[in-house]
């Protein structure tokens, strides 16, 4: 599956017009040996995510409450759907989609209409055949119920690898802003709070309030559940923790952290979902975050909310953080070939069977209030996995020029510390060569 989701070699410019060599202000780290090319700056320090064990263990304590072991069959199945949804078609796409295969009919049933046959009588028969047609070919979408059931399959499924590419997503402000302390966390969508658990992977003690809202009741109870060690006469572990189930009118409040994981297909059409990102954003003190399932369609959703947010007029300024080392067009964008997306390795739960190693696609992007800074580094993006060969490697890159370029990082033309560096990034890895 991973191969068919990796682009031609014909998507990438063949090499940089210079010579690539590492960082000049890194450079003295690296003789220094305070920096090692295995460990890199630009390196990701999240391998293989699990949730937290007092998380897990609360999990489990309700689950098994819940008789959840019999959800395991349909939990399998929500995941499947979750992750192969399309988006709601648009009503323009239907109206054009309509016309087309009206105009397809209407030849069809004049070359066979019988000349007594009431004109009348086979505009009917047309409209019934393209209404027919198009039943069978527009994507049927609908939101989710999440009731409690649902719910539940919800938590099996989804918990880990949602909770897995939060933390590899976070890890990118830890690293590159490692004292750094948000105060306050949003969380639209917030379903069984894994966005609450992988903030306090980073920053607990640092938050003193949190927000969060699900239209599900259901997700609402089981989130602060699983906080409350998975009893009900526990006490909540955060003082200010707010939950509600829409989003709040009042644009007077920020926050420093606002998300928004794995919800914006819920919404039914693109009016909506950009609507919401404007009331995201003007909640955003800080980093608004969007991540989606790294589907061509999940990646639309970030991209269309990258490009709204960073095309605003308003005064909210804001650039993109990561992955992305430029505010440009998404290059991947404008090839129509494969969304830009990364890999990221999970251990599942440890119910209803043993715990295994799974991997998780997803797209994202977190966008940053005001202007890129003048010192950003803007290091090329790691946007497909190397292909590490005897004696050289090779790197597909998203440029600071919004450019995608497959560089040849071989022994012979590069210093050994550009050359392990190479050799050393992941796919998602930022590579700190100018």
């Amino acid at each position: 599956m991973l191969r068919r989701l990796r682009p031609t070699f014909s998507a990438f410019n063949a090499k940089f017009s210079t010579r690539l060599e590492i960082d000049p202000n890194l450079r003295d780290r690296f003789e220094t040996e305070q920096y090692k090319p295995r460990n890199h700056p630009g390196r990701s320090k999240v391998k293989i995510a699990k949730i937290p064990n007092e998380i897990q263990n609360a999990i489990k304590i309700i689950l098994q409450d819940n008789g959840a072991k019999s959800y395991h069959e349909e939990s399998v199945k929500l995941n499947n759907y979750i992750i192969s949804r399309h988006l709601p078609p648009e009503e323009n796409e239907i109206t054009e989609k309509a016309a087309k295969i009206h105009s397809s009919v209407s030849k069809r049933y004049s070359k066979q209409n019988d000349m007594n046959m009431a004109e009348n009588n086979t505009e009917h028969k047309i409209k019934t055949a393209v209404f027919n047609i198009l039943k069978k070919n527009v994507y049927r979408w609908a939101n989710i119920a999440y009731d409690k059931p649902t719910s539940l399959q919800y938590l099996m499924a989804r918990a880990a690898p949602e909770y897995a590419v939060l933390v590899r997503i976070l890890d990118e402000i830890k690293r590159q802003l490692p004292d750094y302390k948000p105060r306050s966390f949003f969380d639209f969508g917030s379903g069984v709070g894994t966005g609450t658990w992988a903030v306090n992977t980073y920053w607990k003690g640092d938050i003193y309030e949190y927000f969060t809202v699900d239209t599900s009741t259901h997700m609402n109870e089981l989130a602060q559940l699983i906080l409350c060690q998975g009893r009900d006469n526990v006490e909540m572990p955060f003082k200010a923790y707010f939950q509600r189930q829409f989003l709040p009118a009042s644009t007077d409040l920020k926050y420093h952290i606002v998300l928004s994981a794995f919800s914006l297909f819920e919404m039914p059409d693109m009016k909506s979902r950009l609507e919401t990102i404007q009331k995201l954003w003007n909640k955003t003190e800080d980093f608004l975050i969007i991540v989606e399932h790294g589907s061509n369609a999940g990646f639309r959703i970030v991209n269309e909310a990258r490009e709204f947010v960073l095309n605003s007029t308003q005064q909210d300024q804001g650039y993109a953080f990561a992955p992305c080392p430029n505010d440009n067009v998404c290059p991947r964008y404008l090839e129509h070939q494969t969304p830009c997306n990364f890999l990221m390795k999970y251990e599942t739960l440890s119910f209803p069977s043993k715990t295994e190693v799974m991997a998780e696609l997803f797209s994202y992007v977190i966008l940053r209030k005001g202007v890129r800074p003048s010192n950003d580094p803007a290091w090329p993006r790691v946007v497909r996995a190397p292909i590490v060969r005897s004696g050289h490697t090779i790197c597909r890159m998203c440029t600071s020029q919004g450019e995608l370029k497959e560089v040849i990082f071989s022994k012979g033309k590069y210093d050994q510390k550009t050359y392990r560096c190479a050799r050393s990034c992941n796919w998602g890895d930022l590579l700190p060569v100018k």
